[in-house]
């Protein structure tokens, strides 16, 4: 869980060029540390916060892996995270007659440019950027001094934290390229990822307001609220001790070490901060009364509650969100392309089909893999069976008006006859099927030895036939 934390990646973030970069803005010191943790010199670099966790299956928000975070909390700053990204905007063009594009506004930008960058052409510091604003501008002399604007194509806001100008290693030329450090704010939504350090990893399923969590006799209040059935299987008993050794240390201000090898079957942990709970006048096995901060009843059972190092992750839902109604469509199949990136869709795959199939939803479906696919209409003859041998005709009609005019029949080529049309709907990707299927067969044509295949037509009956009646001219 360490390599995916958001928390202190360097004490001198503005000297860094990063492509992407993750910081934890309100990272604390824990309390239950190893012995290495001060040698080490890991309180320069914190990655995480002291939350106050209580144990309880409580509103059912918490079911699985879920977990309940107090609205509170998180108004203070809880977690509170930013990612920085490197936007590079390079001109690179070079002539033998010197540099023919610079940065800067040249006299036809318009004033709405000068709201968010400077008469370099670059943008102010701190500019809050949306998609589509003005990220820089350069002058184009090739077009009269043309200024040419690159726009920002970020979903999320975003500020601007740094500004770079990079030049070549002589400094003779104008820099040509620039870098431009943006700050993306990251406040904790529902959907992202939380862990302690023992792999009890969560996702935020709501905030809470604080008039709604349970609460002590003394009127203490969970940051957290986590479900006791995350333990037994998984057996992370170090989290229980660390909840333990950390309500200790905050009692009495002191750093506590909390590692296994401190302790044996004589000299138990439980023994050892227990009795320092005991002293300051708390339960001996941490548990406490607490009740409900919705009904004000208190609870049956007493709540196991502590202070653990909790982490946030790198995983977040406004990476990973991906929701489209219509959107581009693969060129060969018809079929919605996929991946967030170019706006696809989600893969209904084999073993949701399946599902599907199992549960008898036969028109769900249909209403998947076809309607929200790859509809299609053809016309298809009923009596050859074919859906490439009908024919679009026009004939002409005379009326007693002396006038004609023009009405559209199809009918099926081969059989020279409409009576059997039908207009049926079918996926594109089954037409696609047919159409390879039927290239391939007219593909296995006999070569007549000097390189040059047979041209496949149709032969008097309607079938492909396998050699041409016009052969092409053989060379001398």
């Amino acid at each position: 869980m360490a390599k995916q934390t958001m928390g202190t990646p360097s004490t001198a973030i503005m000297h860094r060029t990063d492509n992407k970069l993750y910081r934890l803005q309100t990272g604390q010191t824990p309390i239950v540390r190893p012995v290495l943790h001060s040698t080490l010199g890991l309180d320069g670099f914190p990655n995480g916060t002291n939350a106050i966790v209580a144990v309880i299956s409580y509103t059912g928000y918490d079911m699985e892996d879920a977990m309940i975070i107090s609205k509170s909390a998180h108004e203070r700053g809880f977690k509170y995270g930013t990612i920085y990204k490197s936007e590079i905007v390079s001109l690179d063009e070079f002539y033998e007659s010197g540099i023919k594009h610079h940065f800067g506004l040249g006299e036809d930008a318009p004033p709405s440019l000068r709201e968010k960058l400077d008469n370099d052409g670059l943008p102010f510091i701190g500019a809050r950027l949306k998609m589509g604003d003005p990220l820089c501008a350069y002058i184009d002399d090739t077009q009269g001094g043309k200024t040419i604007v690159k726009q920002y194509k970020g979903s999320e806001d975003a500020y601007v934290d740094q500004v770079r100008l990079l030049g070549d290693d002589l400094g003779i030329y104008e820099a040509q390229k620039v870098h431009i450090m943006l700050r993306i704010p990251r406040p904790p939504v529902i959907g992202d990822k939380f862990s302690s350090r023992h792999g009890q990893k969560g996702i935020l399923s709501r905030l809470l307001p604080q008039v709604d969590m349970p609460f002590t006799e003394s009127g203490m209040q969970p940051d957290i609220i986590i479900n006791p059935h995350a333990f037994p299987s998984r057996m992370t008993i170090g989290m229980f001790v660390e909840s333990l050794a950390g309500k200790c240390g905050a009692l009495f201000g002191v750093a506590q070490d909390s590692t296994p090898f401190r302790f044996n079957e004589e000299f138990t942990a439980i023994d050892y901060f227990g009795e320092q709970l005991v002293r300051a006048g708390y339960n001996y096995h941490g548990n406490e009364p607490m009740y409900s901060g919705i009904t004000g009843e208190e609870f049956q059972a007493d709540i196991y509650i502590g202070v653990v190092y909790y982490q946030r992750l790198r995983h977040m839902v406004s990476d990973k969100w991906q929701v489209r109604s219509t959107g581009p469509v693969h060129n060969l199949t018809m079929q919605p392309i996929g991946g967030r990136k170019r706006s696809g869709g989600i893969r209904f795959g084999e073993m949701e089909r399946d599902s599907l199939l199992a549960h008898g939803m036969s028109f769900c479906l249909q209403d998947r893999l076809m309607n929200c696919s790859d509809f299609s209409q053809c016309h298809i003859c009923r009596k050859c069976g074919s859906i490439f041998t009908s024919l679009s005709l026009k004939t002409h009609y005379q009326l007693n008006t002396n006038r004609t005019y023009k009405k559209h029949h199809i009918q099926c080529n081969i059989c020279e006859t409409s009576r059997w049309i039908s207009l049926v709907k079918i996926p594109y990707a089954f037409r696609y099927l047919a159409t390879e299927l039927a290239i391939s067969e007219s593909a296995n044509t006999i070569n007549d030895g000097y390189g040059f295949a047979s041209l496949p037509v149709p032969a008097n009956d309607g079938r492909m036939a396998t050699e041409s009646p016009i052969r092409p001219t053989r060379p001398n």
